[in-house]
């Protein structure tokens, strides 16, 4: 059996290495005004509103008040959410419709909307905002608002659309199958 010196001896020498090892710096790219680069050749701001940035996980349910730092803007994006908000429906009554995934938040959701409600097919608005729209959209695998899930009869999917101008393209183009 070894000493409780020898020991003692063993764990400073380890102590003494891990306090003088260095890592491997590692080379973050992400994006910046419309193509990605290394962050640390961000200038001095933009490096501020990197560390501001929260990633969006889609198992980590999202909090009542998220995406509510605009007060200002709020009441009237919500007002008009509200307004044409409809409940999901059952899986079964799925039929040549549209499930339209939005937030409160988002910009480009009102002309998303615009455009859907303009093919004529029935239209199912997802609030991702509240818990039964945020489960939905994770169940559907949702990473942004707008998303428009096109549905077939049978209830299957068709094919997505993520802006105003990809949903009419989609229709155009369904419409001369």
């Amino acid at each position: 059996m070894r000493n409780l010196e020898a020991i003692q001896q063993e764990l400073s020498a380890a102590r003494e290495a891990l306090s003088n090892a260095e890592g491997t710096p590692t080379e973050v790219y992400s994006r910046i005004v419309g193509y990605y680069r290394s962050v640390r050749n961000w200038n001095k701001g933009k490096r501020e509103e990197y560390k501001e940035r929260k990633l969006f996980d889609p198992l980590r349910p999202v909090p009542s008040d998220a995406g509510r730092d605009n007060a200002e803007e709020l009441p009237a994006r919500q007002a008009y959410i509200e307004a044409e908000e409809q409940s999901l429906p059952k899986e079964e009554a799925y039929s040549n419709m549209i499930l339209l995934f939005v937030r409160a938040s988002c910009p480009a959701c009102p002309g998303a909307k615009d455009a859907a409600f303009r093919l004529g097919i029935p239209v199912s608005l997802v609030n991702a905002d509240t818990d039964e729209g945020f489960a939905e959209a994770a169940k559907r695998q949702v990473m942004s608002t707008p998303t428009a899930i096109f549905l077939s009869k049978d209830g299957s999917e068709l094919g997505r659309a993520r802006n105003a101008g990809e949903i009419k393209s989609f229709a155009a183009k369904a419409a001369s199958l």
